[in-house]
């Protein structure tokens, strides 16, 4: 037997592979964390606030064997926390975890846009221009827990599309932070600058010739990004807690 028939004979087969029930589209569990996700970072439950299972529990009409998993899934993403005998609450952020976040993003964006920069095809321009879109229609239908999920998709396409592949994983980890601090700033009523301006010059970089005007363009961006959503602690409202109606 020659070396190449040995090792077909090595290689699994479909056979060996257990049979699997097909995937649900959506569970309970699933909607349940949607919801508290999308509650979190639109700031209507802002950083510091208690999560109570059995007021949440009761209004979204789901046992609290099934919250609990919701809530664990809020954990594992490190929207929440839990304390040990005090129970779980919404991870809380400051100037100091969001200037680090910031530092973190300028070394992995900027190496980013230096390996996806010979890869930029037509089907990654298109791409690009299409989330740009979804993210100035969400900007201009008022929603903003849309408008934070459409900006950090439209921000995360180069972090898919640069070749390596644990660069998203590191987008994920960072962008939840950055959500709280923008929804941090709703709740303060900071003031924003002007968004589909900038967004557009920032568009325009990444679709450009020259590297150097992206990187110089990024630096520009998180400054301005990080300067908005830093605040004074009194700022905002105080760690709530969701115990009443």
């Amino acid at each position: 037997m020659t070396q190449q028939a040995r090792e077909r004979q090595s290689v699994p087969t479909m056979s060996s592979i257990p049979r699997f029930a097909p995937v649900p589209m959506l569970t309970r569990r699933d909607q349940v964390a949607e919801t508290l996700r999308r509650a979190i970072l639109s700031g209507q439950i802002p950083p510091g606030t208690q999560l109570i299972e059995s007021r949440l529990a009761a209004d979204l009409e789901v046992s609290r064997g099934l919250l609990r998993e919701a809530i664990r899934e809020l954990i594992e993403s490190g929207l929440a926390d839990n304390r040990p005998y005090a129970g779980t609450f919404v991870t809380e952020v400051n100037a100091d975890v969001l200037r680090d976040v910031y530092e973190m993003r300028r070394v992995m964006e900027r190496q980013a846009y230096t390996r996806v920069w010979p890869l930029r095809d037509r089907a990654f321009r298109s791409e690009l221009q299409r989330r740009f879109d979804q993210m100035i229609a969400a900007v201009e239908s008022d929603d903003l827990s849309e408008e934070i999920r459409a900006e950090a998709h439209f921000h995360g396409l180069v972090y898919e599309r640069c070749g390596n592949h644990l660069m998203p994983a590191f987008w994920q980890q960072m962008t939840q932070k950055i959500q709280l601090g923008f929804a941090i700033c709703q709740i303060a009523h900071a003031p924003k600058v002007d968004f589909k301006e900038n967004h557009h010059r920032f568009l325009e970089c990444a679709l450009g010739e020259r590297l150097d005007d992206m990187l110089a363009e990024l630096d520009v961006h998180l400054d301005r990004g990080l300067a908005t959503i830093q605040f004074e602690a009194g700022n905002a409202p105080g760690p709530a807690s969701l115990r009443t109606a």
